[in-house]
């Protein structure tokens, strides 16, 4: 049994199949309703926020932590 195959596309033949083929899968994503963009955008921003925060506050007080082993290193070491 000898198998048809479909002659080669030109690249235009090409291109015009492959935004079809994108559109076709387009269709069948399932888009998020306006709520849950607007609830998950919040989540990211108030995560954001949060993690700043805490990362400013750890920066805080590691350099603090550090410049007292320096003060502490001066005055055992010289």
């Amino acid at each position: 049994m000898l198998l048809q195959t479909s002659k080669p596309l030109t690249w235009i033949g090409g291109i015009r199949q492959f935004f079809h083929e994108v559109g076709l899968e387009m269709k069948k994503v399932s888009w998020p309703s306006k709520t849950e963009v607007i609830n998950t955008t919040m989540i990211v921003v108030m995560a954001l926020f949060f993690f700043s925060f805490f990362l400013f506050g750890a920066d805080i007080a590691l350099t603090y932590f550090i410049k007292m082993l320096e003060a502490g290193a001066r005055r055992i070491f010289g």
